[in-house]
């Protein structure tokens, strides 16, 4: 045992050294091998990451995963889970940090950025609202409906509440679709069609509404549905 433990404690070692001198130089289930050793300092990790690299294909795949499928992985369990959280709100922190601030929303691609890397990897669908004011800066993101794998509830009264409560001067939607297709299902172009409507009876602007998967988007407002 003092041996073996010798044995992969040295390789941890020379691997850090090599990612000192040249981060390029380390193959894909090699940085994923070092980053595991943040969540279990005690284990050797090599194979572990290799495990993760052929079941989810890729590293920047690997690191996207579903928590919940990283605690499925033998030699994981709840802490490499809760890990792979912080690695998520990390990532879903810094894509909305200047919007964060109160700068305004100043390219499609910002809103991009920040629903992706908060809903991409979930295996549930769930319904956010991007709230604004009259100068398109953030009020509030949140998360409205949790639901199933291929379905959840929004209801249109609920959202407009959330809105005229913030005193919101416009309003994103964004929910998930873990099936990884994009397209704008017939409920979902019928859900936007009525708080399109009741939105501008209130005068309030309904600026997009956005499907995201693990690998891509689609916005109502690119596609010409709103």
């Amino acid at each position: 045992m003092k041996e073996d433990t010798a044995h992969y404690l040295g390789h941890r070692e020379r691997l850090r050294e090599r990612l000192d001198n040249d981060p390029r130089a380390l193959s894909d289930y090699e940085v994923l091998e070092l980053l595991l050793t943040y969540a279990l300092p005690r284990k050797d990790t090599k194979p572990i990451a290799k495990e993760m690299l052929s079941r989810f294909g890729s590293l920047g795949d690997a690191l996207l995963a579903d928590p919940g499928r990283i605690a499925e992985i033998p030699g994981l369990g709840e802490g490499a889970a809760r890990f792979w959280r912080t690695l998520h709100e990390c990532r879903a922190r810094k894509a909305c940090g200047s919007i964060a601030r109160r700068e305004k929303f100043s390219s499609p691609d910002q809103v991009r950025d920040m629903v992706c890397s908060r809903l991409g990897h979930l295996t549930k669908e769930e319904f956010w609202v991007i709230l604004v004011d009259n100068q398109n800066r953030l009020i509030s993101f949140e998360r409205i409906f949790q639901g199933t794998v291929d379905q959840t509830a929004a209801y249109p009264r609920e959202i407009l509440e959330l809105a005229l409560r913030h005193h919101a001067g416009g309003l994103i939607l964004v929910h998930n679709h873990p099936g990884g297709n994009p397209v704008p299902s017939s409920q979902d172009k019928a859900l936007t069609e009525t708080i399109a409507r009741l939105a501008d009876d209130l005068g309030l602007r309904l600026l997009d509404h956005i499907i995201v998967t693990a690998e891509t988007y689609s916005s109502f407002r690119a596609q010409g549905l709103l």
